[in-house]
């Protein structure tokens, strides 16, 4: 009787649990995904930036944590505009600073959804004098950890088994300015290497491994890590039964004419068991064959397609895309043309043979052959392309022969024949083995805890080099179970015996210790209760709660005993069909229409039976046929349209015994809605992405069909804004200011922090209309003489004249003395100027972007030049004031800085930037970013 009102309790808890997890699971069944908004709420801006320590080489920037609803990610740290740092505390170290330098840092956060916060406050740092440090120029470049040439990879993880990986990444950067790839697993470099691809080896099954790339340019500088993927290995025995077929390889046409193109690609193991192909057209299925052969027809002439392959294997299970062919069908009246196969390259020969890996090298068939790319097969398997001539083969094993050929790709997607074949043997294997060592055998084991069935054993482990996993319990010298404790209970134990039990450790090399010393322990005598004769009462009140054409629910009241009822036995016309704990029961597997009688009686602990309980009688309910026929199978799911952020489907109308009420969409086997009608829109997908779509239908009792056959297809990539581009001219034809490599370099560092792109040339030949058509602003940095020709005066006047852009640094007055428009465009000619010093600016227009940021007066050190021929269209920005300085010519109109509109285009000049000094102060590197955001038109 004492534990009916604990059981009573236990069982509303488990009522409540279970009318919540059904609540939540409706909740997640009714509410779509694409219902969820994202975070776009910017995190704070990080507060109170401060200084802690500073020297002469060094500080500590410090600030308070940011809040955000979505917790913080990141917190970036900007030194003079270059990223420097990207981390989750809130303390950077600034190393290699100069002495007496100032130095400006801002910080932003980051959270998980890819939102930046606005910048902080500015934290200006003052570096501590050193009398024995030699002033010299700082170059920008090396202020930066970073590459400032080269931007971050992306990554991606291509396939996965249970011993591998096979990763892939891709850069916006040119690929001639990246010198090699780092492929870092775990933070351990694995290989560094030009190809953007490569398979990792050796892996153990179901573990997780971390990968990233860095990209390295000619001065070894990295850029910052790529992002972070995770791989999960595959466990063994399932590695062939989840992958999915690995893409296509080797697209490429045979003939083109007209209104049709002939596509053929590489055939595919037999071990993968390819049974189709899909062949797309601009992300759209065409059709599905068995061989890697397809014609394409009822194309437009002179009209650019994009085609692409998938392959399908026997479980149905697609790839993913081979890469994308472009394609121009030939002009109606063309006469269709068979391209020749190119020849294959020769000379194949292998250097550095080791036991497990080589290289390999060849050379092009003809000097004038345009080459896309080369593909390397071993013992006529593909393992990779590369574009260059050499290629690094891995993985291989010692004292085996493999042949290799090699076949070349040209620009126009032909692939040669494969290279005559070259036989090569690895060498020996020379490094021998590492001895592991086992763990020490476990001490100080003990027993406690003893009773009749069960004792305690606990012990210690040795601590020595060897790492243990688990311990092997043994019981009167044979194994017992493993535990990852140093402590078991054991039970099921037999009253007053002896047992014996001992230990063996595991190390994590799965290594043994040898065993523990023996203990030993006997049992307790057992306590045997007095024997209970006594029966429970009879149950009352037997009802039936739910009555079906097959089921009838019972339910009673509890019957009583003076120690405590265990159960119930239920009867069934007499005849005894079940024996249960609760005081509920349902009959199941009964006919309709049918009188049953039912009986209860209780039973405890003892096999004490009571009286039974009254009988009743209940009839099951007549029997309702159901509608439980499903509708025939959508046919023909077609991909009517696909855009960046959406699907267009269609498919043919399902039939049904009755009525087809509905048809269910599903997106990559998750429901995404129900419709009515045979085709239906889906919006608000990503840019760039694969989706695989099916439909069934239902009726209106709920019958759903089979799924359709799916149709897989990629909507369209975003179109990314083009980047402002801005020509920095750095030739001179006189005088050569030493500053100019380090002006060069700063205008980079402002480039990738501001979201533009910086090519510097000092070739006048770059002076032509189409040449100059892709740059938003040329600059001309520190130029002097003359340095165009007519011909590419003309070109630069062009530019101007179609709405170009034009900025002057220092020496640009100091250049073309002859040619009267560009005087006017740059505002004045130079003319002289006294020795270095410090003097006065009067910021005369605070309103411009390049003079936003100073105060009324700027005091400053620099070459102060004169002027002649002053345009009179300028529109002064800064005024020298000659009176805090010796030898000015110009008198109380003596401009520094100043902006116009002229024939055209904007002009900013400033005449700051003669030493490499003027680039590290950060209201002249400020000076000169608002400079280029008004000829941007930011």
């Amino acid at each position: 009787m004492k534990e009916r009102p604990l059981y009573g309790l236990l069982s509303l808890v488990v009522l409540l649990l279970s009318i919540i997890i059904v609540a939540c699971q409706k909740d997640e069944e009714v509410v779509p995904e694409d219902t969820i908004l994202p975070d776009i709420v910017l995190p704070q801006p990080p507060k109170r930036l401060s200084v802690d320590t500073v020297t002469d080489s060094s500080a500590i920037v410090t600030w308070e944590k940011s809040t955000d609803h979505s917790q913080v990610a990141n917190y970036v740290v900007y030194q003079d505009s270059i990223e420097v740092f990207r981390d989750t505390i809130t303390r950077y170290v600034a190393k290699s600073l100069e002495p007496e330098t100032s130095y400006q840092f801002l910080v932003q956060a980051t959270d998980k959804e890819g939102n930046t916060s606005k910048f902080s406050e500015e934290l200006l740092v003052k570096t501590k004098a050193q009398d024995s440090v030699v002033r010299d120029s700082v170059s920008l470049d090396s202020l930066n950890p970073y590459s400032v040439l080269l931007l971050t990879p992306k990554l991606k993880v291509d396939s996965i088994s249970a011993t591998k990986a096979q990763l892939s990444w891709s850069t916006d950067s040119n690929l001639s300015s990246v010198n090699e790839f780092r492929l870092y697993q775990d933070s351990t470099m694995v290989t560094a290497q030009k190809e953007t691809n490569y398979t990792v080896h050796d892996l153990i099954p179901e573990s997780t491994y971390s990968f990233y790339v860095v990209a390295v340019d000619g001065r070894d500088k990295v850029t910052k890590p790529s992002n972070k993927v995770e791989v999960s290995t595959l466990p063994l025995e399932i590695m062939n039964d989840t992958l999915p077929p690995p893409a296509p390889v080797g697209l490429r046409s045979t003939n083109i004419d007209s209104n049709s193109i002939d596509l053929t690609w590489d055939a595919m193991a037999d071990s993968l068991e390819i049974a189709a192909f899909g062949v797309y057209q601009d992300s759209i299925l065409l059709g599905i064959v068995k061989d890697n052969l397809y014609q394409v027809k009822d194309l437009q002439p002179q009209r650019t397609y994009g085609f692409s392959v998938t392959a399908w294997d026997t479980k149905e299970r697609e790839s993913s895309f081979s890469e994308v062919l472009q394609l121009t069908t030939l002009p109606e009246e063309a006469k269709d043309t068979i391209v020749e196969a190119p020849l294959p390259p020769n000379n194949l020969e292998a250097n550095e043979i080791g036991a497990e890996s080589l290289s390999l090298q060849w050379q092009l068939p003809s000097d004038s052959l345009s080459v896309k790319e080369f593909r390397v097969f071993q013992d006529d398997a593909f393992i990779g392309y590369t574009t260059n001539t050499s290629y690094g083969v891995s993985s291989l094993s010692p004292i085996t022969s493999y042949v290799f050929t090699v076949s070349l790709v040209t620009e126009e997607g032909k692939e040669s024949s494969p290279s005559a074949p070259l036989s090569v043997l690895t060498e020996e294997r020379t490094s021998q083995p590492i001895e592991e060592s086992a763990p020490s055998a476990p001490v100080d084991i003990s027993v406690s805890n003893v009773t009749s069935n069960a004792v305690e054993l606990n012990w210690s482990v040795v601590e020595d080099s060897v790492a243990v996993s688990s311990f092997k319990v043994y019981q009167d010298g044979e194994f017992k179970l493993s535990v990852t404790n140093s402590s078991l209970t054991v039970t099921d134990l037999l009253p007053e015996t002896v047992y014996q039990f001992s230990v063996r450790a595991v190390g994590e090399n799965q290594l043994e210790s040898d065993l523990s010393v023996v203990v030993e322990a006997t049992t307790l005598a057992e306590v045997i209760s007095p024997r209970d004769e006594e029966p429970p009462t009879s149950p009352k009140n037997i009802s039936a709660d739910e009555v079906t054409e097959t089921t009838i629910g019972l339910s009673w009241e509890a019957a009583t005993d003076n120690v405590a009822v265990s159960s119930y036995v239920i009867y069934q016309n007499g005849v005894e069909i079940a024996d249960v704990t609760g005081t509920s029961f349902q009959a199941t597997g009964l006919s309709s229409s049918t009188e049953y009688s039912f009986e209860v009686k209780a039973k405890d602990a003892a096999e004490n039976i009571s009286t039974t309980s009254e009988i009743i009688q209940i009839t099951t309910l007549e029997e309702v046929i159901v509608d439980n026929t499903p509708p025939s199978i959508p046919q023909n799911l077609t991909v009517v349209k696909s855009t960046q952020t959406s699907i267009s489907l269609s498919w043919g109308a399902s039939t049904d015994d009755t009525a087809v009420t509905g048809y269910h969409i599903y997106q990559n086997n998750q429901n995404i809605a129900s419709v009515q009608s045979t085709a239906f829109d889906i919006s608000s997908l990503v840019p760039a992405t694969t989706y695989r779509y099916k439909v069934t239908a239902y009726d209106a009792e709920g019958n759903e069909s089979g799924q359709s056959l799916g149709v897989s297809v990629m909507t369209l990539p975003e179109e990314l804004p083009e980047t402002d581009k801005v020509l920095v001219f750095t030739k001179t034809a006189g005088f050569r200011h030493g500053s100019i490599e380090k002006g060069v370099v700063t205008f980079q560092a402002l480039a990738q922090s501001n979201d533009f792109e910086v090519i510097r040339t000092e070739n006048s030949g770059d002076f032509n209309t189409t040449n100059l058509s892709q740059y938003k602003v040329v600059v001309f940095l520190n130029t002097t003489g003359d340095i165009l020709n007519n011909t590419q005066q003309a070109a630069f006047e062009n530019y101007i004249q179609s709405g170009g852009s034009f900025m002057g640094v220092h020496a640009a007055t100091d250049t073309e003395y002859d040619w009267p428009w560009y005087g006017q465009l740059v505002g004045a000619y130079f003319n002289g100027h006294p020795k270095i010093q410090e003097a006065n600016l009067e910021v005369v227009n605070r309103n411009h972007s390049s003079t936003a940021h100073l105060m009324g007066n700027w005091s400053r050190t620099e070459e102060w030049y004169n002027f002649k021929d002053i345009y009179s269209g300028i529109n002064p920005l800064i005024m020298l004031d000659e009176s805090t300085y010796e030898g000015g010519t110009n008198g109380t109109y003596h401009p520094f800085s100043w902006y116009q509109e002229y024939d055209g285009g904007r002009v900013f000049y400033t005449a700051g930037g003669h030493s490499n000094s003027a680039y590290d102060e950060p209201d002249f590197r400020q000076h000169l970013l608002g400079g280029l955001f008004y000829c941007l038109e930011r």
